[in-house]
């Protein structure tokens, strides 16, 4: 990896630990992924199940080997966008401006914190709803490839 974009200066190197987050980024994008091309795999291409999930499987595997840069692109890309006034490399930043910060700099450090509390909920709200849709169509397949007869009260069987 680069120490610095060769475009702007930005510093790639950050505290230890920064790239961790990636590996969410990473996994996020797999399990979309995977879980699209399984749905894909089986409604539209009528492959088996079986089959499917070996295709899957094999992906889960491949993408996030090949994603890996990408992951930390984004989340360098995030982090710059969210905290753009702490990266500490626009023009004019010194040391000495970069530790002790004034009333400008507490401003800026409060919309930043804004912004990226709106960003959370975003995400929050975007995982929950793939999460609802995910068990949703597991409640569709379930229900709708349930052999007739098999008990349910809609039969009129009494189960007890």
């Amino acid at each position: 990896m680069h120490d610095a974009c060769g475009r702007c200066g930005l510093p790639f190197a950050r505290e230890p630990g920064f790239y961790l987050g990636s590996i969410y980024v990473n996994y996020g994008v797999t399990v979309i992924v995977t879980g699209g091309l399984y749905a894909l795999l089986v409604l539209a291409c009528g492959l088996s199940p079986e089959a499917a999930l070996a295709v899957c499987l094999a992906v889960a595997v491949v993408l996030p080997i090949v994603f890996f840069r990408h992951a930390r692109s984004f989340l360098l890309a995030l982090d710059t966008t969210v905290n753009r006034h702490q990266s500490g490399w626009e023009a004019g930043a010194t040391a000495e401006s970069a530790d002790t910060p004034g009333p400008q700099d507490l401003a800026s450090l409060q919309a930043d914190d804004a912004s990226a509390g709106c960003l959370m909920g975003v995400a929050v709200a975007l995982i929950l709803l793939f999460g609802i849709g995910m068990a949703a169509v597991a409640v569709f397949f379930a229900t709708a490839t349930a052999p007739p007869g098999a008990g349910s009260p809609a039969d009129g069987i009494d189960l007890r």
